[in-house]
Formats: structure tokens, C-alpha cells, sequence
């Protein structure tokens, strides 16, 4: 039996990697693709947002690519037995390694019925000079790349090249390609197959996540938008990335994105719909008492 190709897709957190991976799902290529994702936080907000894969897991409450790595071994064994798809996607959460989570693939069992085709990288494009001197991970998720998507260059109107450049300064041989929100080259990506090497699980040290935390808030109540806008307009120190998925009075649901001060809150239609509004935080040095005051002034008076 063919090993069924797989698709570890990584990048910093806000980088655009649920955006590429709908993409991908809604493209017409005739693949039957199963995704396996990751969250930090339970509370599955990008699940009841996923364009419907062939099968679809969400691991939630901590990183794939240490303490969540034997129930990820345990999902693909479930798949693996499943069967019924021709691709899969993992994707990772922003702080992740990827390495790891290939490695995954390499175990018992696990390599006679999959084979990592390819790491893909997504790299924010505005976002890059600014993360890149705080946060270690992202230099190492590009390292670990066989290839590379430079999301919103639109946004931060910044050439591709100059990007790049940056880039290809810390891996050398992996494809640097833009990626625009519809316009992802999956047609390329999914036949890609890296013949790069990658290193043993002994000869690479894995730290990550330093300092790094998340705080999460729930209400059955109905949002007032202008409220959320205030939130989202003057964010605590130390926040960097906000998501969430709310019932305000603008719209029945709304998906709420924050990375590097910028957000948006645009009207969706989740499915299954939620039981409550959902707001996650991640960032350094949260003040939970503050998000938890400003949080509560969010609910909006009876009409």
C-alpha cells in the first residue's frame, strides 16, 4: 500500500496558517484531505471554522510537539486504521517545533502508512523584523522548513525579495514563495516531496514556550461590538495574539483575530455553532486580573 504524503504546516503565532490550510480545503485539486490540529487552549475556535476536511481532530491544551505527542501518536494510528484519505495536514501551534512532530512519523508502525512529504513554514511577513528579536522560535521554525509561504506582504507592503533575503539567510535551500490569503500555490505543495535530511531526535535540543502563556474567557451572554472594539484597540501589555469566536449584537457570530496590534472582528458562520463566546489570549506576563475586569465590561446590556 502507498504511504499516504503528510504536511506539517507551522509558523508564529498569527502568521496566517488556518487562513492557507482553508485555502487548501476549498481548492479544487480533488484530494480527500484529512487535517490534524492543534491548539493552545481548550477552546476550539478554528475547528468550528475549518472548511470540512475528509477528517478532521483537533488536539487541544498544549503542544504537539511535547506533552500532546502520544495522543498525536494515538490519532494517526486511529487514521491509519480510518484510512479513506489521500493527504494529510498537521498543523502545529505557533510556538511549536516542528521537528518533533515529524519525528512522530518515524515510529513503528507509523512509517509503513505515512511519509512526511514536506515542512511548510508560514512567515508573517509584517510581523518578521519585530518577532524575530524576541521570540527564538520563529527563527527555528524557518530553519526547519523545506518550504516557506510569506503571508501579508499586501499588509506590510514590503517587497518579497527583501523578505526573502531574510529568509534564506537562515535556511538556504528551502523554496520562498508569497502566499497570498487566495492564492496559496497548494497545487505545488501538495506534490512536493523534500529529499532534505532532517536531524535525529538526539543531536537537536528542544526548548520552547519560555515565558510564553495563555489566558482564556467564556460567557453565554451576547457581546456589545463596540465594547470588543474598545478590548481589542488598547490590549494589555504583553498580549501578542488574541483570537476568539463571539456572538455580539452586530452579528449572530463573529471571529475575532489581534496579532501585533492589529485586529479584526468579521461576521462568520461557525458549525457546529458554540454554546458560549470564546476570547484567548496569548502572550508574556499577562495580567489575568486585568483581562478578566476588561473582559467582563464586554457583555452587552439587555436591549
Amino acid at each position: 500500500m502507498p504511504r499516504v504524503p503528510v504536511t506539517i504546516l507551522t509558523g508564529f503565532l498569527g502568521s496566517g496558517k488556518t487562513t492557507r490550510l482553508n485555502a487548501l480545503l476549498r481548492a479544487p485539486h480533488g484530494r480527500r484531505v484529512a487535517v490534524v490540529m492543534n491548539e493552545i487552549g481548550a477552546v476550539g475556535i478554528e475547528g468550528t471554522r475549518l472548511a470540512r476536511p475528509e477528517e478532521f481532530v483537533e488536539l487541544e491544551g498544549g503542544c504537539l510537539c511535547c506533552q500532546l505527542n502520544a495522543d498525536l501518536e494515538a490519532t494517526l494510528r486511529r487514521l491509519q486504521t480510518r484510512g479513506g484519505f489521500d493527504h494529510l495536514v498537521v498543523e502545529t501551534t505557533g510556538l511549536a517545533d516542528p521537528l518533533p512532530v515529524a519525528w512522530t512519523f518515524e515510529r513503528a508502525g507509523l512509517r509503513d502508512g505515512f511519509r512526511v512529504d514536506a515542512v511548510v513554514t508560514v512567515v508573517d511577513a509584517l510581523e518578521l523584523p519585530h518577532v524575530r528579536t524576541t521570540t527564538p522560535e520563529v527563527d527555528l521554525q524557518i530553519e526547519r522548513a523545506d518550504v516557506v509561504l510569506l503571508s501579508k506582504l499586501d499588509v506590510a507592503g514590503t517587497d518579497a525579495e527583501a523578505v526573502a533575503r531574510v529568509v534564506r539567510g537562515l535556511n538556504p535551500v528551502a523554496p520562498v514563495l508569497p502566499a497570498p490569503r487566495d492564492a496559496t500555490p497548494w497545487a505545488f505543495l501538495l506534490d512536493v516531496a523534500a529529499d532534505r535530511p532532517r536531524p535525529a531526535a538526539a543531536r537537536v535540543p528542544h526548548a520552547h514556550e519560555a515565558g510564553w502563556e495563555h489566558w482564556e474567557w467564556r460567557t453565554p451572554a451576547t457581546l456589545s461590538e463596540a465594547a470588543l472594539d474598545d478590548f481589542l484597540r488598547a490590549l494589555p501589555a504583553g498580549v501578542w495574539r488574541v483570537k476568539g469566536l463571539v456572538r455580539t449584537d452586530a452579528a449572530p457570530w463573529a471571529a475575532v483575530h489581534a496579532v501585533g496590534g492589529r485586529y479584526e472582528v468579521e461576521p462568520c458562520t461557525p458549525s457546529p455553532e458554540p454554546t458560549a463566546s470564546v476570547l484567548l489570549c496569548i502572550g508574556r506576563g499577562l495580567d489575568r486580573a486585568e483581562l478578566s475586569g476588561r473582559a467582563a465590561a464586554l457583555v452587552a446590556p439587555p436591549a
